[in-house]
């Protein structure tokens, strides 16, 4: 049971990347649409990257809960506990890529 709360959490913590990645990378419509408004003008790019930043937090929100309730059922606070070790197991490897990004640019 313990283990289905790891990989519930580590299955959560990589859905919760790849959204980030859609709503925050150049090539897809979140940011296209707040591109797309620096046509009007800056007050409506603030309001459109406002409205993308609010909705963006939705679908990492459901995620979590969806993993809060079934770990919640597997193995009680204990296992969401467990569950976000398995979420954060990832982070040591983003760090890492992220601090030797600037290092590997000026190389």
């Amino acid at each position: 049971r313990m283990f289905g709360c790891v990989v519930i959490g580590l299955v959560a913590g990589v859905v919760v990347g790849k959204v980030t990645e859609y709503f925050t990378s150049f090539d897809h419509s979140p940011v296209i649409s707040i591109k797309d408004q620096g046509q009007t003008g800056p007050a409506t790019v603030v309001i459109q990257g406002l409205s993308v930043g609010m909705f963006s937090t939705v679908p990492c929100s459901i995620i979590l809960g969806i993993s809060i309730l079934l770990c919640a059922w597997l193995g009680g606070g204990y296992g969401i506990a467990i569950a976000s070790v398995g979420m954060l197991s990832t982070l040591g490897i983003t760090l890492a890529s992220d601090a030797y990004g600037p290092v590997a640019d000026n190389a």
